[in-house]
């Protein structure tokens, strides 16, 4: 599209720019934490187009995402004012249109800032990502049971690749029709169900399925039992937000929500690209991609 990209990394993540043989033009080190060191390298690059910001907590837990999702995307946005980039596009999460944890009110709030400033901007939330879907490949190909919750059919999801989005994300940077919008993405589907996926896993894997039926309840068990500690202890606190989030992927479908019918919708969910999951699969399963899945994903 024309565009030269320019992608700052932290101080701590240069063995990055090494990997992927970039110059220093475009990966330029900064201190995103703090607002100075944003603007100077903004101003710097004062005649940059646009910025897209990917920016997100890992955690979840409420002390990063206030100071990652909110705070550090607030330093973009103020750094970006400061010299006057004219396009802010933010890549969000499709969660935040039923909100019940704390990095979704995190993201919500920048949201809310980013269409009061002065900046054009392009607010993406897309559903779940193929990663996400694929933290259960190494415990069945170990013959292990697909962990499921309640019946497995209550949750549903049009994933998108990495690489779609990335296309769906840069295709904002000019589009009229996406100006000061916030859009829901999903990759293309049909809908599946978190036992669908789990069938997909098995079918490619040769295997015959066998599930584990988890109560999403025990959650709220859990945290009922471990709400009065927190009151004394930020560990176990942080502990009951990873309950929570556990609770919402397990019950919550990763669709457009559609407000008049208090649903979740499968065909107003939009669909883009042509990557899809089951390809992912056979991908991973096949040795041919690796995959490392996240700690806090295991059960996804």
């Amino acid at each position: 599209m024309g565009f030269i990209p320019v992608c700052p990394i932290r101080e701590n993540n240069q063995c990055f720019a090494k990997k992927h043989n970039l110059s220093i033009n475009q990966v330029p080190l900064w201190e995103i934490s703090n607002l100075d060191s944003v603007k100077k390298l903004f101003k710097k690059n004062h005649d940059a187009h646009a910025i897209i910001s990917c920016i997100s907590s890992r955690t979840g837990v409420k002390k990063d995402t206030w100071d990652v999702d909110f705070a550090l995307n607030m330093h973009l946005l103020n750094g970006a004012e400061f010299v006057g980039i004219k396009k802010f596009i933010y890549l969000s999460a499709i969660c935040v249109q039923v909100p019940k944890l704390n990095f979704q009110y995190a993201k919500l709030a920048f949201e809310k800032n980013l269409e009061n400033s002065k900046i054009d901007y392009t607010v993406i939330r897309p559903t779940a990502f193929f990663k996400s879907l694929s933290g259960q490949i190494k415990r069945i190909k170990q013959n292990k049971k697909f962990i499921v919750f309640d019946n497995g059919k209550k949750t549903k999801s049009k994933p998108i690749s990495g690489e779609d989005l990335s296309k769906f994300i840069v295709s904002a940077i000019n589009n009229k029709n996406m100006k000061n919008k916030i859009i829901p993405i999903g990759g293309p589907g049909p809908a599946r169900t978190f036992k669908e996926f789990g069938e997909l896993i098995f079918q490619i894997s040769g295997l015959s399925p066998k599930y584990f039926y988890f109560p999403s309840f025990v959650f709220k068990i859990l945290i009922y039992i471990m709400k009065p500690i927190s009151l004394v202890s930020v560990k176990i606190d942080d502990k009951i937000e990873f309950l929570k989030i556990a609770h919402y992927y397990a019950t919550e479908s990763m669709l457009f929500w559609d407000e008049k019918k208090l649903e979740y919708s499968d065909y107003k969910t939009q669909e883009f690209g042509d990557q899809k999951i089951e390809s992912y699969y056979e991908s991973v399963i096949n040795g041919e991609l690796e995959f490392k899945s996240d700690p806090n994903q295991k059960i996804f």
